[in-house]
């Protein structure tokens, strides 16, 4: 059997053996494979079916129906000529099988979300669910629109996560792209807005950072009509009054604003002994090293996080 290999995020996409598959008599067809396909674990009963995809027909007419359309599918994916076939077609009931050959990208999502591979998980995550898809059922829609809000969650979540590693990592440039990919998804996403804003303030872009604020009240006034969080404010009062350990004092005469690389080892244990403070209190740290290996540098970048994360910053 050949394999079978399916894309939902975006567009409906199937191919069977590399040759894509475009021969559906309907979108019913089309959302009888999907329905089957999301669920492949769940024997479905005909009635059922027939129920869902044509609610609106006899009893009589709607399982005949269903029956055309499940002869329509063996013949698209081949199923009356293999031994394993795909669709699990019994007199009461139809399952997709979970163990014939194919792939199918919610799968993949699903699996590194699970796995704690976000990273690759929203590369799968291209558009919602079947973009634009529908059915004419209004069951069919209804679970439809369900599913594309839990996995469209689930990627927002993902980016976030992955957004907040950046800024800690002292990725400014990545956690610009990760929370403008989540603006994408949601424009009225404010988390996502604090992330960019703090991301665009790090990198000494305090011009940039004030604008992103701009456009977030704007983005929340139209269309959710309420005005930013007070974390949201707060953040940009300590970016206006510049708190940050007076960020453009003297345009940092102790070094020159850089992308910050290199020191990812120390970064981390900073920052874990900050997120410790909270915890178990009063923590001391002494950096060491040799003049000219960056610890200016990698304090300055450290002490201009935690101000944004909102602590108060003496420095002497």
């Amino acid at each position: 059997m050949g394999h079978l290999a399916l894309r939902f995020f975006g567009t409906f996409q199937v191919t069977l053996e590399g040759i894509p598959l475009s021969n559906f008599r309907s979108s019913k067809v089309q959302g009888l494979l999907v329905y089957l396909l999301m669920t492949p674990h769940q024997v479905h009963a005909r009635d059922t079916l027939a129920t869902m995809f044509w609610e609106d027909e006899t009893d009589t007419i709607a399982k005949k129906n269903l029956r055309q359309s499940l002869y329509q599918l063996r013949k698209i994916l081949k199923d009356d000529s293999s031994d394993n076939p795909y669709l699990l077609v019994t007199r009461s009931s139809v399952q997709f099988n979970a163990d014939s050959n194919y792939s199918l990208d919610v799968n993949d999502f699903l699996f590194y979300l699970e796995n704690e591979q976000r990273e690759s998980a929203v590369t799968l995550y291209r558009d919602e669910l079947l973009a634009g898809f529908t059915c004419d059922s209004l069951l069919f829609d209804a679970w439809l629109r369900q599913e594309r809000e839990r996995l469209h969650r689930l990627a927002l979540d993902a980016l976030f996560a992955l957004t907040i590693n950046s800024l800690e990592q002292g990725d400014y440039r990545k956690a610009q792209s990760l929370a403008r990919r989540q603006l994408t998804l949601e424009p009225w996403r404010e988390e996502a807005h604090q992330q960019l804003i703090r991301a665009l303030a790090l990198r000494g872009e305090r011009s940039a950072a004030l604008a992103q604020y701009e456009t977030c009240r704007v983005v929340l006034a139209e269309e959710l009509s309420v005005e930013p969080s007070e974390a949201t404010i707060s953040l940009m009062t300590r970016i206006r009054n510049q708190v940050v350990l007076e960020t453009n004092l003297n345009k940092r005469k102790n070094y020159p604003k850089t992308e910050f690389v290199g020191r990812d080892v120390e970064y981390a244990m900073l920052m874990k002994i900050y997120r410790q403070v909270s915890r178990d209190g009063l923590q001391i740290v002494i950096l060491s090293g040799k003049a000219g290996t960056g610890k200016t540098r990698l304090t300055n970048q450290f002490l201009d996080w935690v101000a944004l994360d909102g602590a108060d910053v003496l420095k002497g």
